[in-house]
């Protein structure tokens, strides 16, 4: 099960693996992907449960990027984005966009509600590529969330995705 739990530095998805980001690529024993930095005030985390992660201590905004591969159906992206929310009380999609991302069609999905009682706005972007499934996600309080978006827009924009390793 995808899932994400956005309260701050703990960012929680199913099936994180032991790959780098290195130059600006991130590659693991499954998959290969180019991703941007965030920008000045991010800090790199280094999670068990996600590709690659940063932190934003001014605007208490997490970010990460991550893949998963084993299991992979061919559902609709709305229902791998639906996946991410659960745990997600009275929420609220504020948009939700089908956009290009490494020439496939992504669907990126803004939405709030409350994390724990906690209330958060989230940014998504789920793509399937070569049996896989990618996800972008930043999580930030409303007040903080535009600021924070520029970041998510810099990681998103940059994202490509290389041939699945091993194919």
């Amino acid at each position: 099960m995808r899932q994400v739990a956005l309260l701050m530095v703990p960012l929680a998805l199913a099936c994180a693996s032991d790959g780098e980001l290195k130059d600006g690529s991130f590659r693991d024993a499954k998959v290969a992907y180019r991703v941007g930095e965030p920008g000045a005030g991010w800090r790199q985390l280094d999670l068990p449960s996600a590709n690659v992660a940063w932190f934003n201590d001014g605007l208490s905004a997490s970010l990460m990027a991550n893949s998963h591969c084993d299991g992979v159906k061919d559902a609709p992206l709305a229902g791998l984005t639906e996946d991410l929310l659960m745990g997600l009380t009275d929420r609220q999609v504020v948009s939700q966009t089908v956009r290009p991302c490494s020439r496939r069609e992504a669907l990126e999905t803004i939405v709030v509600g409350k994390l724990d009682g906690v209330e958060r706005k989230l940014a998504l972007l789920v793509l399937k590529k070569d049996g896989c499934v990618y996800d972008l996600v930043l999580g930030a309080g409303p007040a903080q969330f535009d600021q924070a978006l520029i970041a998510f827009g810099r990681v998103r924009d940059s994202f490509d995705v290389d041939s699945r390793v091993g194919h």
